[in-house]
């Protein structure tokens, strides 16, 4: 169940830091704080997150829940290590790929499209209204099962919105970002808020915020180094 739960956990992590714009720093290190509202309850995820480029290493150290540390790259490879039970779990499919994931587009700088062209989405439609941009972008045959259209919006170029229609049309996923904020090699929201609309007519209401953000020579951390120990348990 705890390896379901962290890589649930990881999965949020993947789609709700879609709203980092780098440009090219070689590493990052950043504090994130996830909450998530469903039925009147609140799950909170804590973590830091230390990336590198080179490599498209993420390694991922829960703080709550606390005791388990996630590893992925660009090859799909993924790793889940527990600390107290001293049990690693490795798995590798192409979802779990940094460079399969909206995480990975946001990471090299693509925030025009939101990594939806290399997925086979095309640009249908692109109007500009009160100073903000607003684009439709039709899915591929592959996908309109799932979608009829998405609709992201640029204020001066960066995303602040988009909206995820299902394949009825009808609306059934909002993300905002906000909060930018400009370093010396990458911009990005401090928060991004994203509400996921289920057919029982509940909704599922998602927060995330970042902090104690740094990167290239000040992004300096031992978690960099980190190796599963040689001695730890398997797990099938």
């Amino acid at each position: 169940m705890r390896i379901r739960l962290t890589l649930f956990a990881g999965l949020i992590l993947f789609v709700l830091l879609s709203g980092l714009t780098f440009f090219s720093p070689d590493r990052i290190v950043l504090h994130m704080e996830s909450r998530q509202l469903q039925g009147g309850k609140v799950a909170t995820v804590e973590a830091h997150l230390f990336y590198e480029a080179w490599d498209g290493k993420l390694i991922t150290k829960f703080e709550k829940p606390a005791g388990q540390v996630m590893v992925t790259n660009r090859h799909g490879e993924l790793t889940i290590y527990d600390e107290k039970e001293n049990s690693v779990y490795r798995t590798q499919s192409v979802e779990y790929s940094s460079e399969n994931n909206l995480v990975y587009y946001f990471l090299s700088g693509r925030t025009q499209d939101l990594g939806l062209r290399e997925m086979g989405f095309t640009n249908s439609r692109t109007d500009f209204e009160n100073g903000l941009m607003i684009t439709r972008w039709n899915p591929p045959s592959s996908l309109t099962h799932l979608f009829s259209h998405i609709e992201l919006v640029h204020d001066d170029y960066m995303p602040v919105y988009a909206g995820y229609y299902d394949a009825g049309g009808k609306l059934v996923k909002k993300v905002y970002y906000d909060e930018y904020e400009i370093f010396s090699d990458l911009i990005l929201p401090r928060s991004i808020t994203e509400f996921n609309y289920l057919a029982s007519g509940d909704s599922i209401v998602s927060r995330v915020q970042l902090s104690d953000i740094r990167i290239n020579r000040e992004a300096e951390s031992s978690w960099f180094d980190f190796k599963v120990p040689d001695d730890a348990r398997i797990l099938e």
